[in-house]
């Protein structure tokens, strides 16, 4: 028998596993990754009590929406927690066909046909919806953002429709009727021109909300050519006695992107008006708040993280380290589904974005993919029956108790801010009830 495996042989392994557990403090019978108090794994200890902090911050400055996924128009109210939320939709237009003659054509009719497939809000009430001609070239190599204001429109109203109930996460169209002057313009530029001449004489347009109408904000697709059920404009029309008709896409990454414009009046968060505002969770009654698309998120520090490697001299390895953000129940989850994915996002000590690597630094998640890298940790909230966000951040921990990442702490963060606009209540650290914890499976090597 070699030494390898006389080390290896049972009375040997025996002995290492018994100066192993005397070599632990034991500060309580542990079930790792299980109930604390449900097992008796020693040398594992088990915390819920480390400190957190909380603040409602908004941090709007950098929410690109330019070439978004989805176009995203309407608005909803959400009385006594985020206030009004408006959704402007801005896109450009692709021609059909190119080089087309227009010339003594007589309009019939058009229409905007928006396809959706969800859909946010009071979807019982109906809304009304406007359409504009957009009077600011756009570029697409302009990132804009969710809080541009600098792209302007024609008020004068191009087509609208009242009250429009969208149905939620359905699939199902919009069709806006649009007035014949407006389709006529739209010829006009298009006349015997190529796409690139087109856009340069007729810059897009904008789907919102019409008179300040609220309903649900609703996420509408690009347009698919290859199907028959798209997102299009169609102006028909006659040459003579012949009927025809002209087609007009709305084709992602052209020029496109949406705009949010939110009002919290008369709501725990009206102070938040510029960026770097924040609210501690005292002054929201132990309440934490994030809305997808506004830049409004909840950060999240942990003060005295490093006591806990300081406690009699002791290093400490972490075996498990899961953040739990509940929901507060109270806060209409019914009508109001929660933001569907956060990401876990540094800051630095200005509240400003931390970058590693050059990328922005949302925590990683404690295993590697097949690559042998380690995403981002994420949680999600796929319905009214979500009752909290969970993160493994064990890794994110070590990295913070060995000092190889700086402790300025990180906000729960939307990962998809430019098209959905979707919003949660979370309980603060100091909650009476389910509150946000952090708990900890950690072991003291002496």
């Amino acid at each position: 028998m070699n030494w390898w495996a006389k080390f290896c042989s049972p009375a040997v392994s025996i002995i290492c596993l018994i100066l192993i557990i005397t070599s632990c403090k034991k500060e309580g019978d542990f079930n790792l990754g299980g109930t604390p108090g449900g097992g008796s794994n020693v040398g594992v200890q088990y915390t819920d009590t480390i400190t957190l902090t909380n603040q409602t911050f908004l941090l709007n400055d950098s929410l690109i929406s330019a070439r978004p996924a989805n176009l995203s128009f309407g608005a909803y109210s959400d009385p006594g927690v985020t206030g009004v939320t408006y959704a402007e939709a801005y896109s450009s237009l692709t021609l059909g066909s190119s080089y087309v003659d227009y010339t003594g054509v007589t309009i019939d009719s058009s229409n905007l046909y928006l396809y959706y497939d969800y859909a946010y809000g009071d979807t019982l009430s109906g809304q009304d919806l406007a359409v504009h001609q957009v009077t600011t070239q756009m570029d697409v190599s302009v990132p804009y953002q969710t809080t541009t204001g600098f792209v302007t429109y024609d008020p004068t109203i191009g087509g609208s429709k009242s009250g429009i109930k969208a149905i939620a996460s359905q699939k199902n169209t919009v069709t806006i009727p649009l007035a014949n002057t407006f389709a006529s313009t739209i010829l006009g530029a298009a006349d015997d021109r190529s796409n690139i001449d087109f856009n340069s004489n007729y810059y897009g347009i904008v789907v919102k909300s019409n008179n300040n109408s609220t309903g649900s904000v609703i996420r509408g697709s690009f347009s698919n050519t290859a199907q028959t059920i798209t997102t299009r404009l169609i102006v028909y029309f006659k040459r003579g006695s012949v009927a025809d008709s002209a087609a007009f896409y709305l084709v992602q990454n052209t020029a496109s992107f949406n705009r949010v414009i939110t009002d919290r009046s008369s709501t725990p968060i009206s102070s938040l008006v510029y960026n770097t505002d924040n609210l501690t969770d005292a002054a929201t009654n132990n309440k934490c708040y994030i809305q997808a698309g506004t830049g409004v998120v909840t950060k999240v520090t942990i003060p005295y993280l490093k006591n806990l490697a300081t406690i009699d001299g002791a290093s400490v390895i972490i075996n498990k380290a899961v953040l739990i953000a509940p929901i507060d129940e109270t806060s209409n989850q019914q009508s109001y589904w929660p933001v569907r994915d956060l990401g876990l996002l540094e800051l630095n000590p200005d509240n400003t974005y931390k970058y590693r690597n050059g990328v922005l630094a949302y925590v990683p998640g404690s295993y590697p993919n097949n690559l042998g890298a380690y995403p981002s940790v994420t949680a999600s909230g796929i319905d009214i029956t979500t009752t909290s966000y969970s993160f493994d951040i064990t890794r994110y921990l070590q990295f913070l108790l060995s000092g190889k990442y700086p402790n300025d702490g990180f906000i729960l963060n939307p990962i998809f801010n430019s098209y959905y606009t979707n919003r949660v209540v979370l309980n603060g650290t100091n909650a009476s009830t389910n509150r946000m914890r952090l708990e900890i499976y950690y072991t003291k090597v002496k």
